[in-house]
């Protein structure tokens, strides 16, 4: 089931979503952008970052969209993300997207070794997602939820992590030779994504 050209846009204007809310939530964790209220501040920032991953999680299932679509006819109507994640992972076990770090080895031609660490892994983005979805919620005074939301990390450098997977990340393809190497932020300022193989690429985005 390949992935075709309209799947690829698809991918495409997801991470340019990514990284136009990457910017916003930038501006917002830096202090350069406020409301004035520093408790709305740190519920816009977490919109941000739920719809950021979001977007991953969409931008997945475009990669796998013909087989998700065999196994979820529905799945225009789906929304949340972690049960897009789940059920890609049950279709495809190796979806997550592969965090890379370019180098250039002759003209015209780069090489991509997986980065080693730094970068938001599936574990890191079930635990965003969940705790970012808290703090959109109303705090119930009479629940045993905790009124203060713990996120391990500043939000700064969970944006960081998110970047460093997707400045340059592959998606292996299910029974294909071929992977998507995916660039979020090109020259030109938008995404791009390339069908390569080891030993061409086809571009498209």
């Amino acid at each position: 089931m390949p992935t075709t050209d309209s799947d690829k846009i698809a991918y495409c204007r997801c991470m340019d979503d990514v990284r136009r809310r990457l910017g916003v939530l930038a501006s917002l964790t830096g202090g350069r952008v406020s409301v004035g209220d520093e408790s709305a501040d740190a519920e816009i920032a977490c919109l941000q970052v739920r719809k950021i991953l979001e977007q991953i999680a969409f931008a997945s299932l475009a990669a796998s969209r013909e087989l998700y679509a065999t196994a979820r006819p529905k799945f225009m109507y789906e929304w949340r993300a972690t049960q897009i994640l789940n059920q890609l992972a049950t279709l495809h076990a190796d979806f997550y997207p592969k965090a890379v770090v370019p180098s250039k080895v002759g003209a015209n031609r780069w090489h991509f070794d997986l980065r080693a660490d730094g970068f938001l892994t599936e574990q890191d983005f079930v635990f965003l997602y969940d705790t970012s979805s808290d703090v959109l919620h109303a705090w119930n005074p009479f629940g045993k939820r905790p009124a203060v939301v713990g996120f391990q990390r500043p939000l700064a450098e969970w944006a960081a992590r998110i970047e460093s997977l997707l400045s340059f990340h592959l998606i292996r393809l299910l029974d294909q030779p071929d992977v998507l190497l995916v660039q979020l932020n090109g020259d030109d300022g938008k995404a791009h994504v390339l069908t390569a193989s080891p030993l061409s690429g086809r571009g498209h985005g």
